[in-house]
């Protein structure tokens, strides 16, 4: 059995950032991978496919944001009858992207520190 100390010292801290404006839910951990995904991957359905999402699901969540901050987080183009379109993730996205990831760092760090 182990001693008190040892099931202290076992636990860990753990958060779940999300980022608000005035107020109001824009995008947490779901939302940063799928624009990481999209990012990655060069389109709305291979970057959702990767992360085992739908298409649908994943445009919704992007136009969802779009709409909350008012700003264009990709430029996309049609690919055709056969697909092959493509995203592009804009600047104000890769923005984001940063801050997020900027902030889960600051966390991280500030957990080693306990």
């Amino acid at each position: 059995m182990p001693s008190e100390r040892e099931c202290i010292e076992r636990l860990q801290p753990k958060w779940k950032v999300w980022l608000e404006d005035k107020g109001d839910y824009v995008m947490g951990p779901g939302a940063f991978e799928m624009l990481k995904s999209i990012n990655e991957y060069g389109t709305i359905a291979k970057g959702a496919a990767a992360i085992g999402m739908s298409y649908r699901y994943v445009w919704g969540v992007v136009k969802k944001i779009e709409k909350e901050l008012g700003v264009k987080l990709l430029e996309t183009s049609k690919g055709g009858s056969a697909g092959g379109g493509s995203s592009t993730i804009t600047e104000t996205g890769l923005l984001l992207l940063n801050r997020y990831s900027s902030i889960l760092a600051a966390f991280e760090k500030a957990s080693l520190k306990i």
